[in-house]
């Protein structure tokens, strides 16, 4: 897969307890654990979150640890898709949530997904 050629980019990047969420163009969302790299597994949230974007979005570059991942590296070695679903909340709802994640470096995907799990576990 080339992802120049089929343009999946990465839109967003969010960060839960063990692992991250990329965001892909394609409304397709990856779920990486923390061990795919050992610089990854070894880093701190704080290292985490100081990553850009890389190209527009075909990777990205950790800057505090030196780690570069790409999406066509990770669809390769990993490629765990999580399921998309459709909800509907009221607008107001979805834009404190959108400005709660933002605040807390996390894709909306990953704020849901957090906040279900420890309300249902």
């Amino acid at each position: 897969m080339s992802t120049l050629n089929n343009r999946i980019l990465i839109k967003s990047v969010g960060f839960g307890d063990v692992k991250m969420y990329i965001e892909l163009n394609s409304g397709r969302v990856l779920s990486v654990p923390y061990t795919y790299t050992s610089r990854l597994k070894n880093a701190t949230l704080d290292e985490l979150k100081d990553y850009k974007l890389i190209a527009n979005g075909i990777g990205i570059h950790f800057q505090k640890i030196d780690e570069d991942i790409s999406v066509e590296g990770i669809i390769r070695d990993f490629g765990n898709e999580t399921k998309r679903i459709n909800i509907s909340v009221r607008a107001d709802f979805l834009d404190k949530a959108d400005m709660y994640a933002k605040e807390h470096h996390l894709s909306r995907s990953a704020l849901i997904e957090k906040a279900t799990l420890e309300y249902i576990a």
